[in-house]
């Protein structure tokens, strides 16, 4: 139970810094960055950021059932 307790920590601390990470995209775009490399990291971000949260959920619906 210990090691899930540690992967579910994890996907949180990584869901957190990619949470960061695209607050601070999306501020340099809306001061005038729009070029095409900035817009497509953003959305790699944000669809990463969504997998981990799926993972985050399934993990603790895991963790919790058990």
């Amino acid at each position: 139970m210990a090691g899930k307790d540690k992967k579910l920590k994890k996907l949180q601390d990584h869901h957190d810094y990619l949470n960061r990470k695209t607050k601070e995209l999306d501020k340099e775009r809306g001061g005038g960055d729009r070029d095409v490399e900035s817009k497509q990291l953003l959305l790699r971000l944000k669809k990463t950021k969504l997998a981990i949260k799926d993972s985050i959920a399934n993990a603790k619906a895991r963790l919790f059932k058990s």
